[in-house]
């Protein structure tokens, strides 16, 4: 007999936040949309995350558990997560968010509607403090708010950075196939360049307005915990990816728009940062000199390029 295809796969990591996860757990439990299974990532944890996570999975067959035996980061969690995943539909859920009790029902009804490879949500920022609390609201209005077939429009938007975010929104699980997140990015990189292997291949994209997650924020996040180098050490892989990866997926309208993006952001994570915050500057620097190496500087402003040679003229000094 062959094992049952749920509608949605959920994947779920988790590091040491235990302090969260049952909040994560009861908002699944409390989905509309019963047809899912929930694989749970637990990377090595050193709390009590493992001990919440089998009750649950002891209470309800549809969690699946997966518990590494060293903490190996949030993008290999999620490839081992989809490495199993069953469902027709994916979805990502960081262990200290929630989703909204509609948002799979929502989510899976507009994709299927609208024969979209991926269908976005909104999102509600939360406090540390906040609480599931099942509300029994389960209400919401079909409606679209955005949608194309040019995924490029949407990543160099300016609400780019948002739009990012994995953890918003489901993806048919045809249409990621092998693609997988990549394992060196341990912190920061690892959203942003699964949208980008991703987004070249699809036929079709949505946004809509209804929330779907409410997104914690809490000094141990990785959007707002303390600089460090974690920070900027993802940007070589991240910019030699792209070269080597993804450079005849996009026009070259887009990669002059996004290369200049991405160049001020490193210069902002590798030299504005550390200089006013008077940390890492030397670390920081060395992944300046080493990211640079991997842009195509044609696609750069004339500043940008006369920096970038600046910066390799430096170098072989």
């Amino acid at each position: 007999m062959k094992p049952h295809k749920p509608t949605v796969s959920i994947i779920v990591s988790n590091y040491n936040y235990g302090k969260y996860i049952t909040d994560a757990l009861e908002s699944i439990m409390h989905q509309s949309l019963t047809d899912w299974e929930c694989i749970i990532v637990d990377d090595a944890s050193t709390d009590d995350s493992i001990k919440i996570i089998n009750k649950y999975a002891k209470r309800d067959s549809r969690f699946r558990v997966i518990q590494h035996k060293k903490r190996m980061g949030a993008s290999v969690a999620r490839n081992s997560g989809l490495d199993i995943a069953r469902g027709e539909y994916i979805a990502f859920l960081d262990s200290d968010d929630c989703f909204t009790e509609y948002a799979l029902e929502m989510l899976v009804h507009t994709a299927k509607s609208t024969n979209a490879d991926m269908v976005g949500g909104n999102t509600n920022i939360v406090p540390d403090e906040f609480q599931f609390v099942p509300t029994k609201n389960l209400s919401w209005t079909a409606g679209i708010v955005g949608g194309t077939n040019n995924p490029a429009a949407f990543l160099i938007s300016p609400a780019a950075q948002k739009w990012c975010w994995i953890w918003r929104r489901i993806y048919r699980r045809d249409f990621i196939g092998k693609t997988r997140f990549i394992p060196e990015f341990k912190t920061f990189g690892d959203d942003l360049t699964f949208m980008l292997d991703l987004c070249w291949q699809t036929a079709q994209m949505i946004e809509t307005p209804n929330v779907t997650v409410y997104h914690r924020q809490h000094a141990n996040a990785a959007t707002s915990s303390v600089f460090s180098p974690n920070n900027f050490n993802w940007f070589p892989t991240y910019f030699r990816h792209m070269r080597d990866e993804l450079q005849d997926k996009y026009d070259g309208h887009f990669w002059r728009i996004y290369y200049r993006n991405s160049f001020a952001y490193l210069l902002l994570e590798t030299v504005f940062k550390p200089k006013r915050l008077g940390q890492y500057q030397q670390e920081a620097k060395q992944i300046l000199i080493e990211s640079v190496k991997y842009i195509p500087m044609r696609y750069l402003t004339f500043k940008q390029r006369i920096l970038c040679r600046f910066l390799l003229w430096m170098n072989r000094k």
